[in-house]
């Protein structure tokens, strides 16, 4: 079958809701990003092996089951918003559209000659920010790189690599106006309207906050190298800002300054590592700056002392009191003489 034809199947999958309208919702706070994620694995010719996830800001959502092709919810709130809009009836034929799409990608592969094993991706979603404007993409990628990406203002696939493969999907994509249609309808109407219900239905775990938690520690990585470690965990949701300051003064970036990407924890929030190396015994001292949504206007600051500062303040207080214990004693000591003296002569005089 050819690649138009397939393709124009997968069109009648969805003609029937794109002349329902679209209620309008309510503006999200902040921006908010709805993503789709699907990897297509072609070990050979006659198998395909698929994943997928949708993620809405930094939460899944949707999980695809790779055996039954079934969508896991994530979340109780995810079902209330499948029932407005044209989810539902979308996912209701989300099997055959794969299918259909499946035999697409190795017709192309078929075409070009390709090698197997090769594996493709598609990234599509949308983004509404606050003022109302809007953002759309879908991308179609072959071993980690783009192949075509679909320039909505243009209605236009464009090509991003000059291999054989990249010039034939984008020749195809192109060649098809419904195809187009379906895809701007899929972007403009039915993402951004599930974008909305997903923010009003999950509005209390978009806006979750965890406080972050930083401790300071230090590594010996050589005779010359000391390096000063900052971990920071426990926190949500994602965004985060972390900085080293050197006698007050933030460390600008550079070789010495190592951030680690952040991670997600086991309970659903976050972690982070940022190391600076240092000089041992530079005499300066350094301090571990945090700023995270759920901190305010504060910052969480975790300093770190240079230990050769704290053997100069050791000697300070050391000698400080020895000063005052010399003091004590040399006033115990006059009053005690002055004390004898008196005694003394009391003792003359009566005799």
């Amino acid at each position: 079958m050819r690649p138009r034809r397939l393709l124009f199947l997968l069109l009648l999958l969805y003609h029937r809701t794109w002349a329902e309208p679209v209620a309008p919702s309510p503006l999200p706070a902040e921006s908010q990003l709805f993503q789709v994620l699907q990897t297509f694995v072609l070990p050979s010719a006659n198998s395909t092996e698929v994943a997928g996830e949708a993620v809405l800001a930094d939460m899944l959502v949707y999980v695809l089951d790779q055996d039954t092709w079934n969508l896991r919810i994530c979340y109780p709130w995810v079902h209330q918003a499948m029932a407005e809009g044209d989810i539902e009836k979308i996912l209701s034929s989300f099997k055959t559209g794969m299918r259909n799409a499946i035999r697409f990608m190795h017709e192309m592969a078929k075409e070009v000659r390709a090698e197997y094993p090769m594996v493709f991706q598609l990234h599509a979603g949308c983004e509404l920010h606050p003022n109302g404007t809007r953002h759309v993409f879908t991308k179609i990628g072959e071993g980690g790189r783009d192949l075509v990406e679909y320039e909505v203002e243009r209605r236009y696939w464009a090509v991003q690599q000059s291999t054989p493969l990249a010039k034939l999907v984008g020749q195809s994509l192109n060649g098809m106006l419904a195809v187009k249609e379906m895809v701007e309808h899929l972007l403009y109407k039915s993402c951004l309207s599930h974008l909305r219900a997903l923010c009003r239905h999950g509005r209390a775990d978009l806006e979750r906050q965890e406080p972050p938690t930083a401790t300071v520690f230090a590594r010996t990585a050589g005779p010359a190298q000391l390096l000063l470690v900052c971990r920071i965990t426990g926190f949500y949701p994602r965004p985060i800002s972390v900085a080293w300051l050197r006698d007050g003064h933030e460390v600008p970036p550079g070789p010495a300054l190592n951030t680690s990407a952040v991670l997600p924890n086991a309970d659903l929030t976050y972690q982070v590592y940022s190391v600076l190396t240092v000089a041992p015994r530079d005499g300066h001292s350094y301090a571990c700056r945090v700023r995270h949504r759920s901190l305010g206007t504060r910052s969480l600051l975790v300093p770190w002392e240079n230990p050769t500062v704290t053997p100069t303040v050791v000697v300070v207080l050391v000698v400080l009191l020895l000063a005052v214990a010399i003091a004590i004693g040399a006033a115990w000591w006059w009053r005690y003489r002055r004390g004898a003296v008196s005694r003394r002569d009391v003792q003359e005089s009566l005799v």
